[in-house]
């Protein structure tokens, strides 16, 4: 089957995926007194934490730490929450895959989606905070976001739909992830930044860009810190990086979900 063919058969369960994204959005936040304010709350605490941690206690001097560190930390968290959720997404709708014809990668789909909803209205209400507190005036090149944020979207799905069909078969693939998570986390330029390496260590500064997600950091510090369109690398890395693992694991679930009612 195309791929095409099977975006085309995702589609027509449409209404299924925004079930599944309603309920999980439900179930969230059910019996939480604030709801969706969690969904700010909890960036802007980890935000707070990591800025007096580096900043005032650890004593890293980068300028504009925080606002690069704001850039970095929530595409991360749209990363890691996708898949700390969606490993698991087949595995615990084990009764839909049994008894219910529809396309598998709608649950890992849905998952990703949900954490996209959470990613956007973070920034959404996060931007302007940049902007008065911090006096950060991105231009036109905001409109770029949309445009990273689609490729980030695409990485990420792929990513979920191969961590999702290898948890089927093996189930250590979710604790392995965990730890897998926590070593990218200090591997991606978050904390750190590509100049900080490059002051330190000049001829290393490439070695960054072995990292998938270095790329996208970067371009969304070009938009928002830098008021400019991303650069030429690391847009065009964007993009590849976006496709090339979307279709990568498009194949590898489209492999795998054969068998996964009997693993299940």
């Amino acid at each position: 089957m195309t791929i095409a063919k099977r975006i085309k058969g995702i589609w027509e369960f449409k209404y299924l995926i925004y079930n599944l994204v309603a309920r999980d959005l439900k179930v969230k936040y059910k019996g939480s007194a604030l709801g969706f304010l969690w969904s700010l709350l909890n960036p802007l605490l980890m935000l707070a934490v990591y800025t007096i941690a580096f900043k005032y206690v650890i004593g890293i001097r980068e300028p504009d730490f925080t606002p690069k560190l704001f850039c970095a930390l929530l595409p991360w968290l749209f990363l890691s929450s996708a898949l700390s959720m969606g490993v698991t997404s087949i595995t615990e709708n084990s009764n839909l895959v049994k008894k219910v014809y529809f396309p598998r990668e709608v649950l890992p789909l849905s998952i990703v989606l949900v954490n996209l909803f959470h990613f956007v209205l973070t920034f959404l209400v996060l931007i302007p905070a940049l902007l008065v507190v911090f006096n950060v005036k991105p231009g036109l090149s905001l409109f770029f976001l949309v445009v990273i944020i689609f490729f980030q979207t695409l990485f990420v799905l792929g990513l979920t739909l191969i961590v999702s069909a290898l948890n089927v078969y093996y189930r250590d693939v979710k604790h392995f992830l965990e730890v897998l998570l926590m070593l990218w986390f200090w591997l991606t330029p978050i904390i750190w930044t590509i100049d900080m390496i490059a002051k330190q260590f000049p001829n290393l500064t490439f070695l960054a860009y072995f990292n998938p997600f270095t790329p996208f950091v970067e371009a969304y510090r070009d938009i928002i810190l830098r008021n400019d369109i991303p650069l030429p690398l690391h847009l065009s890395m964007v993009v590849v990086i976006g496709v090339l693992f979307f279709l990568f694991g498009g194949f590898v679930f489209h492999k795998k979900q054969r068998r996964f009612a009997e693993e299940i």
